[in-house]
């Protein structure tokens, strides 16, 4: 495996989360929510929390993963390791940034305002728009 090779692939997967991200807005604009009751604010804020652990555990994977293999592929281009770690760390962070754009699919079914539901789906959007595969 190469680095261009390497590269082509995360933005494959990359890209299909992402279209995963737009159906996820297309599913919450076009399908109502069947449930008249608005879902607690604990259950709000608790989702909320996991986002924010999630966003922080997906840069922390990032930090530590991608930011080293980088370091190593500036000198050794195609270092089989490095890419391995460049690997992990761009589909976990961009699970993370996933899992964040899906609780807006769950909170919109669970009754969820407009709002809070926009706001989990744009964390997420903004994540994994942060978060594209790069060129080391």
């Amino acid at each position: 495996m190469t680095t261009e090779g390497t590269l082509r692939i995360l933005r494959i997967i990359h890209g299909a989360l992402f279209a995963a991200l737009l159906l996820y807005a297309v599913a919450i604009w076009t399908v109502p929510s069947t449930t008249p009751d608005k879902p607690p604010m604990t259950e709000v804020s608790a989702l909320a929390g996991i986002s924010v652990v999630l966003l922080a555990a997906g840069a922390r994977v990032r930090r530590k993963n991608i930011e080293s293999a980088f370091e190593t592929l500036r000198s050794k281009p195609d270092d089989f390791v490095a890419l391995q770690r460049w690997r992990k760390g761009a589909v976990l962070s961009a699970a993370m940034a996933e899992a964040v754009a899906l609780f807006s699919v769950s909170l919109h079914f669970m009754g969820g305002s407009r709002l809070q539901v926009a706001g989990f789906w744009i964390a997420g959007a903004i994540a994994m728009l942060l978060w594209w595969p790069q060129r080391p």
